[in-house]
């Protein structure tokens, strides 16, 4: 399938979008452009004629015009008063007045040209100072330092320094006054002014590559006027030629990756990408190639999440102090989001040690904001926990932004409190260059990462099974610059789609020749953009569902040197490319408080934001030729991870492979099932909300199980059973435990979960062979993956080396899979081993909770499903009945043929051993409790890879501590002289 974007003719003009509204008029007038002028538009001539009805609200909308050519600088700075020219009049401290001038009419066009001119005027005066001096005669700001009650507001305005000056004697050249204008009601200006001047110095510095706060507000008017329909460029620039970075038929963003410019019309086709496919059972072999590539490629790589999201559809609020709680504080299954992140990365360094012998410690950028408080809240959340025992240094946080809301009628930003702005981030797309700003690609660079893998906080599903590992191990072992992690997507819905963009442009050979170019990069495009595209969501098959395009899941890969490398191209080329996908959502109505009216309003606004997935827009392979298309709807398949790329499903020809864009696909719940926002009360739509998230975990839980060969698993039922009712059972994992589903299938072998059970394994060391649950089995460690440790000092491949380290002894692996091993054997200093929460760096070590069940049932009442309280997506549940099993720091709990009834709670302390069988005559349980001696478990697994890239395991029993010898494994040996046996019967 092919499809060109070519620009609609004929279409209807929609009216001219108005900056005038209910509220007040901005200050200065704008003097229109003369006529005879084509690079400016005219503004409307003021007619006293009521407002125009605002056009249509349209969907999101992407920048389709460059700014336009500098005109006359000062009449940007001043302009006089219009005969129709309106005042408005804001109330203020001590019942003064302000009346700020301001045109009856201003187009939102004619505004940006406005802005351009201030923008120009204000770059060539180039010192702080001279910007200044320029903002301070502007009409608005003389207006304001006329009035007598605003004396207060320029006395705290002198005694901040000078960035904070220049950003507040913006506001009212950009049409912002009225954040001024009203007074503090504690009389305190200082404070509020400090505030509102800190945040807008961010954005101000954030932005500067296209101007700063001018240049912000001048890009939303630009996208505000391209998404309303107005026929003319939103600047009044010159069209660009087709094919360029700015025409209608291709993305905005960063610049392209190709060679030159386009110097004659050209034309961009979106294909359906091709792809590595990991579905299904016949994806299962190419999987684990991919996922071995991603094991090894673990010492280079790095993860980066994007966490400040305000998550404000959540609606979540601290249940205990009402507060308003970001995104990643959700408690998900009983834990915030961002830890759930951390167990994830955790597992695949604790696979990765069992298989080699070395820990890693994987270098975290994480993105936060002030939204809700989420930079404290996650910061305190990390010293909270003892930054979950990794090193401090190996986190670095960084703060996005937060950007003023803006009107979608006026382009007047929203005003909440004296001094207060309403702001929200700016979207992840800011990631890049923020990443650059504050030195995060150096410091990557520094900690010997090549590339790193970038997942949401709203997504759970992304660390399931193979997904990550496989998706690092493409990109890594090919060199690739970006590749995303993509699945199924359902005709017509509301989410982005992957493309393999395919862009024609003339290069001109400087003597009135030339030839045609290409240029292709796999990239996504938002389901808001598909119709100004001119792509068709048609189904693969024809009549079907599922739409011929994978969706976006915004799981990403990306190559640091070439993401950095683009990054700082487009600083350097100024504007708005170095934020890709720039979109500004006018569909949006936003409730809030009017602080200048004190009424409450419900209006139509948002901000300019920016997609981190379209970073690939600008890291194209240029060819001279068009590539082979690939078949509709093919994807990669194979037994042979390279065999798949490179003949892209025996349908591309080779396409895969030539590309430094790549594209992974697995099932969807393998891949995401997000939390954004939260279920309406009796609605059983759940897609993209707890609820829903958590019914595809179990969804997942259920197929793992069938893998792990129990006899019998329940459904989990419909969505309306499963909501009414609760679901057909609860599974839960520590990701540990795996993360790979064939590991997780070698540790759990055949047994059973009954209707209405409860299985949860915090645990990574497991046995469990034929057990049956029946009701409620909780199996927890303090210490899941090893032990903290309160010295310092040890290197990263040293650190892992821990005392009882005798379960590594890999098979031969193939050469192309062979795994570094540590030639040290050190002993581990004295730890000091902890629960959980304990202080001091975790160790990756055979120190840790274990438990061994063999032929083994648990029966008792279990869950109570009928409780009012119960929120099974916290796995907030109310218990009649439960077996728990409690490991503390190094422990064990064996448990062999017998039957584990009623409520029972079996705590092992630290460094011991405890043994349930069956009673004398089948009566009750017998306990031995015994000291484990020595450094070594009494069992563990070995781990090895296998030619072909599997994960196998061997379980291995230590001889001398060997209980159950000839005898069987239900047959107790007498204690040994110095064995401290502990027996009694239940």
């Amino acid at each position: 399938m092919a499809l060109s974007a070519q620009p609609r003719s004929g279409a209807p003009r929609a009216a001219r979008r108005s900056c005038t509204s209910a509220r007040p008029a901005r200050c200065a007038p704008v003097r229109p452009p003369a006529a005879a002028d084509p690079r400016h538009s005219a503004a409307p001539a003021a007619t006293g004629e009521p407002s125009r009805a605002p056009a249509p609200w349209p969907q999101r909308v992407q920048l389709l015009a460059s700014v336009p050519a500098p005109g006359d600088a000062a009449a940007a700075l001043s302009a006089p008063p219009s005969p129709a020219a309106s005042y408005s009049t804001y109330s203020s401290y001590e019942d003064g007045q302000v009346e700020l001038d301001g045109p009856a009419e201003t187009s939102l066009e004619a505004e940006a040209a406005r802005l351009q001119r201030l923008l120009d005027a204000l770059r060539a005066a180039g010192t702080t100072e001279a910007r200044i001096a320029l903002l301070d005669a502007h009409p608005c700001m003389v207006q304001l330092r006329a009035s007598n009650s605003l004396s207060p507001l320029f006395a705290a305005l002198a005694a901040l320094p000078l960035e904070q000056q220049y950003a507040i004697k913006a506001l009212p050249a950009i049409g912002q006054g009225h954040l001024l204008t009203l007074a503090p009601e504690d009389g305190d200006w200082s404070s509020p002014l400090r505030k509102l001047a800190s945040s807008l110095v961010r954005v101000d510095t954030f932005y500067d590559s296209m101007g700063g706060l001018v240049g912000y507000q001048l890009k939303s008017l630009q996208l505000i006027a391209a998404g309303s329909g107005s026929p003319e460029a939103p600047t009044g620039s010159p069209q660009a030629p087709e094919g360029s970075p700015e025409a209608p038929g291709s993305a905005a963003g960063l610049p392209s990756g190709g060679e030159g410019s386009p110097e004659a019309p050209g034309e961009v086709t979106y294909h359906v990408p091709p792809a590595l496919d990991l579905a299904g059972e016949a994806g299962r072999r190419v999987g684990a190639r991919a996922a071995a590539a991603g094991i090894l490629a673990l010492p280079f790589m790095a993860e980066i999440l994007p966490v400040g999201g305000a998550g404000d559809r959540l609606g979540l609020r601290d249940d205990v102090t009402g507060e308003a709680l970001p995104a990643a504080m959700l408690p998900y299954t009983g834990r915030p989001m961002i830890e759930l992140l951390l167990r994830d990365l955790q597992a695949r360094e604790y696979l990765y040690w069992r298989l080699t012998g070395r820990q890693l410690t994987t270098p975290l950028a994480v993105m936060t904001s002030d939204a809700k408080g989420n930079h404290g809240r996650v910061r305190a959340l990390l010293e909270r926990e003892g930054w979950f025992g990794r090193d401090p240094g190996s986190f670095r946080l960084f703060r996005q932004p937060l950007v003023p809301v803006i009107a979608s009628e006026d382009g007047r930003w929203l005003m909440t409190a004296p001094f207060k702005a309403m702001m929200k981030p700016g979207g992840h797309g800011a990631i890049w260059k923020l990443m650059r700003d504050e030195g995060v690609f150096d410091w990557l660079r520094a900690s010997g990462r090549e590339a790193a893998l970038v997942r949401q906080v709203s997504n759970p599903m992304a660390g399931v099974d193979t997904t990550l590992l496989a998706l690092a191990g493409t990109g890594y072992m090919q060199r690739r610059a970006f590749g995303f992690m993509s699945c199924e997507r359902a005709v017509g819905a509301a989410e982005g789609m992957n493309v393999l963009q395919e862009r024609r442009v003339w290069k001109g050979d400087g003597q009135g020749g030339g030839a045609w170019r290409y240029e292709y990069a796999i990239t996504n495009v938002e389901y808001t953009e598909f119709e100004r595209l001119g792509i068709a969501d048609v189904p693969a098959d024809g009549g079907g569902g599922q739409s011929a395009f994978p969706a976006n899941t915004n799981i990403l890969y990306v190559g640091l040197d070439a993401a950095a490398a683009r990054v700082d191209a487009a600083v350097a080329a100024g504007g708005g490319e170095v934020l890709p996908g720039l979109i500004f959502n006018l569909k949006k109505k936003v409730n809030y408080r009017d602080a200048l009216t004190g009424a409450d309003r419900a209006v139509y606004a948002g901000r300019m934001e920016c997609t981190m997935q379209n970073l690939a827009d600008a890291l194209t392979t240029p060819s001279d030729e068009p590539l082979p298309p690939a078949a509709p709807g093919a994807r990669a398949g194979g037994d042979g991870l390279a065999d798949a790329l490179n003949n892209g499903g025996g349908g591309g020809g080779g396409l895969a492979a030539r590309l430094d864009t790549f594209l992974v696909y697995n099932m969807r719940r393998k891949v995401t099932s997000s939390a954004k926002k939260r279920r309406e009360p009796g609605s059983t739509r759940i897609a993209q909300t707890p609820d829903g998230s958590f019914y595809d975990l179990l969804r997942n839980g259920w197929q793992l199980l069938q893998r792990c060969g129990m006899r019998y698993v329940p459904e989990v039922g419909d969505v309306s059973s499963y909501l009414e009712s609760g679901p057909g059972f609860l599974f839960l994992f520590h990701p540990a435990l795996g993360p790979l589903w064939d590991v997780v299938a070698q540790k759990v072998r055949g047994g059973a979960l009954m209707d209405g059970s409860e299985l949860v394994l915090e645990v990574a060391e497991a046995r469990l062979v034929d057990v049956t649950v029946d009701g409620s089995l909780l199996v927890a460690a303090d210490c899941v993956m090893g032990h903290r440790e309160q010295s310092e000092g040890q290197s990263e491949g040293q650190s892992g080396q821990a005392r009882g380290q005798s379960g590594h002894h890999p098979a031969p692996a193939a050469a192309g899979l062979a795994l570094p091993r540590d030639p040290e054997a050190e002993a581990r200093p004295d730890a000091v081993r902890g629960g959980a929460r304990a202080g001091g760096r975790l160790i990756y070590s055979t120190d840790c909770g274990r438990v061994h069940m063999m032929n083994v049932t648990v029966q008792n009442v279990g869950v109570d499903w009928h409780h009012p309280g119960n929120c099974y997506w916290r796995h907030q549940v109310q218990r009649h009945e439960s077996c728990r099993v409690i490991l503390h720091g190094r422990s064990e709990f064996e448990a062999y043929d017998c039957v584990i009834s009623g409520d029972q709670t079996f705590e092992v302390p630290d460094g011991f051993r405890l043994v349930v069988t069956a009673g004398p005559r089948g009566r009750g349980l017998s306990r031995r409790l015994l000291p484990l001696v020595g450094d070594a478990p009494s069992w563990e697994w070995r781990y090895w890879m296998d030619e072909a890239g599997d994960v196998r395991l061997e379980f291995a029993r230590n001889a001398a501590l060997e209980l159950f010898a000839a005898g069987g494994a239900g047959a107790p040996a007498p204690a040994a002289d110095d064995d401290a046996v502990l027996d009694f019967m239940i």
